[in-house]
C-alpha cells in the first residue's frame, strides 16, 4: 500500500475524497488509509464519502462537489473526451480483476446467451469487464438480457437469490455462496482499474495538496 509513504505535509483544510465501490475489494485501500491514521500523519484532513460509479464519482468532481475522487480507466478516458478538466493522481491497480460468474447450471460461456446478467451502471470498470468478456467469446449485450443492479453486493446478491444469472466480480466476490462461485471466464486485460483523480486546476493551484495525493506508480 503506497499511501503510507506519502511524504509529511503540513496540515490542509478538510477534503472530501469520494470512493465509488463498496466491495471491500476495491474499497479496502481508502478505509485503511483512513482508519489507520495515514491521512492524518501526513497533513491530510480527509473525510470519505461513497459514491456508487466512476461515472457518477466524476460527474461530482467536475461540478465542484468534491476536490478528489478514485475512478476506473474508462471512465477518466470518457471523461476527458467529453472535455472534462481531469487529471490522474496516482493508480492503484493495473488490471482487470473481474470474472464472469453465475448459477450452477451455466457450464460454459456459450450458456450465457439469452441469460439474464446483473449489470453496473455504463461506464464503470464492472460494465466495461463484462461488455469485454462477451466480445472475447462472440457475444455482445444484444446476446444477453443486461439488468442494471448498481455495485457489487448488489449484483452478487441478485445471483446469489436467483434474480439474475449471471454477473461479474472479483476474485472475493465470485467465491459468494448459493452457487455465484461457478467461474467461468476472466477477461485478461491490463486497464488502470482504481485511479485518484482530480481536476487539472487543482494539480496547478494546490500543488501541496495534490503532492500529498501523490504515490509512486509501481503496482
Amino acid at each position: 500500500m503506497y499511501f503510507a509513504t506519502w511524504p509529511t505535509k503540513i496540515a490542509e483544510a478538510k477534503s472530501y475524497f469520494a470512493y465509488i465501490s463498496d466491495s471491500p475489494a476495491t474499497a479496502s485501500a481508502y478505509w485503511v488509509t483512513k482508519d489507520a491514521g495515514f491521512f492524518k500523519k501526513h497533513g491530510l484532513d480527509v473525510d470519505l464519502i461513497f459514491i456508487d460509479g466512476s461515472s457518477r464519482g466524476i460527474q461530482s468532481l467536475m461540478s465542484g462537489d468534491i476536490p478528489f475522487t478514485s475512478a476506473v480507466g474508462t471512465a477518466v478516458i470518457n471523461g476527458k473526451l467529453a472535455g472534462g478538466d481531469i487529471a490522474i493522481v496516482n493508480s492503484l491497480v493495473n488490471a482487470l480483476p473481474y470474472y464472469v460468474f453465475g448459477k450452477p447450471e451455466i457450464k460454459s460461456p456459450e450458456d450465457l446467451k439469452g441469460r439474464s446478467a446483473a449489470m453496473h451502471i455504463p461506464g464503470t470498470a464492472a460494465d466495461f469487464a463484462l461488455r469485454l468478456a462477451l466480445k472475447g467469446i462472440g457475444f455482445s449485450l444484444k446476446d444477453i438480457k443486461g439488468v442494471t443492479v448498481g455495485g457489487a453486493p448488489a449484483r452478487v446478491t441478485a445471483v446469489a437469490t436467483g434474480q439474475l444469472d449471471f454477473t461479474v466480480g472479483t476474485e472475493a466476490e465470485k467465491m459468494e455462496p448459493n452457487g455465484t462461485e461457478n467461474q467461468l471466464e476472466r477477461p485478461d486485460a491490463e486497464h488502470d482499474h482504481q485511479q485518484l483523480i482530480t481536476l487539472q486546476r487543482a494539480e496547478e493551484t494546490k500543488p501541496v495538496r495534490v503532492k500529498n495525493g501523490r504515490t509512486d506508480r509501481r503496482l
